[in-house]
């Protein structure tokens, strides 16, 4: 079985170890019991490696940190001469895409001067014609406290109003936390939201999650028109709810409404 681990990432395999028999477990053996061999691309690894027992069970754990990248093997004989063998395919460490995606994603300063206790980033873009897209999904990381448990301070600077209803998201040390934004004004880049749990700090992130296709198609009227058509077709818009079968009945001033949606029968009376 070959698993799958990253640079600097401690690599740990379990195995059982058994007596002679073949049944019996060896329980109490150390590390220097062990005979290992650790070789990355068909080479003897410098890398130390430990074998420990869990528990008192006669399971072992054989572990390593691999510092490049490559097709690592692991061996290990038992005082009976047992051998176990693993290998790991191991890439390059985490922090390599995390920061190609920040770097590439969240590349483009939000425009306007920085106030000293904010600094943010957005979505990344060379095409003008998207800008307001990507300005409804901002982020920002304080660079120092900026407001308070119910108004939080970036260097947003759309137009007062722009950012209303949405959701804004605080990460913070404390934990996780999202509020539906009440007010935003163009002054600070100023969010106002119900009372948060804990006040915003330097280095917690601002995510303000926009209704992109809104966005996209403020603008465009034929492309407004064309989503509105299609989220009735597909029963999204409850006034237009998808519908297989829908019938009316009239009976002494009372009126019964049937709709059929997916497998649920709707009946609404009217007088």
């Amino acid at each position: 079985m070959t698993i799958s681990a990253s640079v600097g990432e401690l690599v740990q395999v379990q195995f059982p170890a058994f007596d002679i028999d073949g049944i019996t477990p060896l329980i109490g053996l150390l590390d220097s019991d062990f005979n290992k061999l650790l070789l990355v691309d068909d080479a003897v690894s410098s890398q130390t490696v430990t074998v420990s027992e869990v528990g008192s069970t006669g399971r072992y754990v054989i572990e390593f940190t691999p510092n490049t990248a490559g097709l690592w093997y692991m061996e290990v004989e038992t005082p009976v001469e047992d051998v176990f063998a693993d290998q790991a395919e191991v890439g390059p460490p985490p922090n390599d895409w995390i920061d190609g995606i920040a770097e590439g994603v969240w590349s483009e300063p939000l425009p306007g001067s920085y106030l000293s206790d904010s600094a943010g980033e957005r979505l990344a873009t060379t095409d003008d014609n998207v800008q307001d897209v990507h300005d409804a999904l901002i982020m920002a990381r304080l660079t120092a406290t900026g407001g308070n448990a119910t108004t939080i301070e970036t260097n947003a600077t759309k137009v007062d109003g722009f950012y209303d209803t949405l959701t804004l998201v605080l990460r913070g040390a404390p934990g996780n936390v999202a509020r539906r934004i009440k007010a935003y004004l163009q002054t600070d880049g100023s969010f106002t939201v119900p009372e948060l749990p804990f006040a915003p700090t330097a280095g917690d992130d601002v995510i303000v999650l926009g209704i992109l296709g809104e966005v996209a198609c403020a603008d465009d009227t034929a492309l407004a028109l064309k989503l509105i058509e299609i989220h009735r077709l597909l029963g999204l818009d409850p006034e237009y709810p998808l519908c297989i079968t829908k019938t009316r009945q009239e009976v002494n001033g009372i009126t019964l409404n049937h709709s059929t949606v997916g497998d649920k029968l709707i009946v609404q009376r009217e007088e």
